[in-house]
């Protein structure tokens, strides 16, 4: 059996040490930003390869702008039980490239 699940919180409920017992725990910590732009910085540089230099240029900042929306929307729009969707990553990243 393989399981995944987010950390406690937001409707989320703590799982007991009885129950955890019985799997082998993998967990990894979150990308700093300096991962997270190096990421994008080489996707979008990939996608732009034929653009003109002028498009190339505006990548970094580009990507320095949807960070900072994805980190604040992350630290305003929190988790609730009436509103447990509200978990942002990654993924919500890439969808806007």
């Amino acid at each position: 059996m393989f399981c995944a699940m987010g950390p406690p919180g937001g409707g989320k409920s703590i799982i007991t040490s009885r129950m955890v017992r019985h799997f082998n725990l993998l967990a990894y910590t979150e990308l700093d930003e300096i991962s997270i732009k190096s990421i994008f910085n080489s996707l979008m540089k990939y996608f732009f390869k034929n653009f003109s230099d002028p498009i190339k240029e505006v990548i970094p900042k580009l990507i320095d702008q949807v960070l900072d929306v994805y980190n604040r929307v992350r630290g305003e729009l929190l988790p609730t039980p009436s509103k447990s969707h509200y978990t942002f990553n990654l993924r919500d990243i890439s969808k806007v490239f």
